[in-house]
């Protein structure tokens, strides 16, 4: 356990009871909002409340508050969240003893994910943080959560015990809730993984065997600051790699999402040890062609954040990939994340053949009647 002094802004357990009585709200009632002289001196106020800047100093309390939930999709972790983040989009706040986690995007505020915290309250932080929402966007429709699991569902009496591979039913509805699935998580077993036996594994194992053969310079080490401007340098290359084979209607959106994975790459690179990461470079010969980094997200299940590797030399990124694979052996799974709705990254995942999907949803309330609140 952290003592007092350890904990971040923000952390401390002793909620004041904030009674709320402003015109727009149809009643008084009390909600349980941290307010105290530890939280930081910047935040952004709307409605009443004050949401505070999520910043490498709020680890310890998102990751009290996500080991006590254990839920396994990639986009439950600390270091998930604020690499790919500016310090200027995201917030958060404690309500009624839950961590809640908004995204800020133009005139656009959402969740990234529910309030994390103990099931008995979590439905009641929901409804402040909608709240929170809809008095700043220009909609309530814009108000949303995302990545919302499975089991979050059920807090909220809503009925989800519908097959997942069923493509028919993309959403689900209650009488207060819009409830629309976003793209799963590709989970496999990590002995798969590792071993890659039979016949669904031949192409790998002889994609793996033909680089060895290949380059018999190559090897390993585990990624550290001494392999930062390696890693840049890769970047680079792979950039130029890839723009030769896209036309020009691709090219725009390819340089956006490229920047943005440089800047979540950058900000791993600045916090990698107090993200409690964990990674591999691939060299061959002196020059570095590949690197990996993940974490665990349970005890049981770790997660890969980024694998870039020179495309050019074939084989590499499934040699890589093996390798850091073999990093988590006492682990049951290995969740790589979604596709991005990319065909061909679909297509790539489904071939290491997942034992599992993580379910995830976006949520919207609807007003009585079922629509959106005026």
């Amino acid at each position: 356990m952290l003592s007092q002094t350890d904990e971040p802004p923000g952390s401390n357990v002793y909620a004041s009871r904030l009674k709320w009585n402003e015109a727009d709200r149809t009643s008084a009632r009390n909600i349980a909002v941290l307010s105290n002289e530890l939280f930081p001196k910047n935040y952004l106020a709307i409605e009443g409340y004050r949401l505070y800047p999520f910043t490498i100093a709020v680890k310890p309390l998102f990751d009290r508050y996500q080991q006590h939930l254990q839920v396994t999709l990639s986009d439950y972790t600390f270091a998930n969240n604020i690499i790919w983040l500016s310090r200027m989009s995201a917030f958060y706040q404690i309500i009624e003893d839950c961590f809640c986690l908004f995204s800020l995007n133009g005139n656009c505020l959402t969740m990234l994910l529910p309030p994390l915290g103990d099931s008995s309250r979590q439905a009641r932080a929901l409804e402040v943080c909608f709240e929170i929402m809809d008095g700043y966007n220009p909609s309530p429709y814009l108000s949303a959560v995302e990545y919302v699991y499975r089991d979050f569902l059920a807090v909220l009496d809503i009925n989800a015990d519908v097959d997942s591979s069923e493509d028919s039913l993309p959403a689900l509805t209650s009488s207060q809730w819009l409830v629309e699935r976003a793209l799963p998580d590709y989970i496999y077993s990590t002995e798969d993984l590792v071993e890659l036996k039979g016949n669904p594994y031949k192409t790998k194992r002889g994609e793996i065997n033909q680089f060895r053969r290949s380059y018999p310079d190559h090897r390993l080490e585990v990624l550290g600051p001494q392999h930062w401007e390696g890693i840049r340098a890769l970047m680079d290359t792979w950039l130029k790699n890839r723009i030769k084979y896209l036309n020009g209607d691709a090219i725009a959106d390819f340089f956006y999402t490229v920047e943005m994975e440089r800047k979540a790459i950058e900000r791993a690179i600045e916090h990698y040890h107090l993200l409690d990461l964990q990674g591999l470079c691939l060299f061959i010969g002196d020059t570095l062609e590949g690197f990996t980094f993940g974490e665990r997200i349970t005890s049981t299940v770790a997660s890969v954040l980024v694998e870039k590797t020179n495309f050019a030399i074939l084989g590499s990124a499934q040699f890589l990939f093996r390798e850091f694979a073999k990093m988590y052996r006492d682990c049951v799974h290995i969740n790589v994340g979604d596709d991005l709705g990319l065909e061909n990254l679909r297509r790539v995942k489904m071939s290491y053949r997942p034992v599992l999907f993580g379910e995830k949803f976006t949520l919207r309330h609807l007003a009585e009647g079922g629509g959106f609140p005026s």
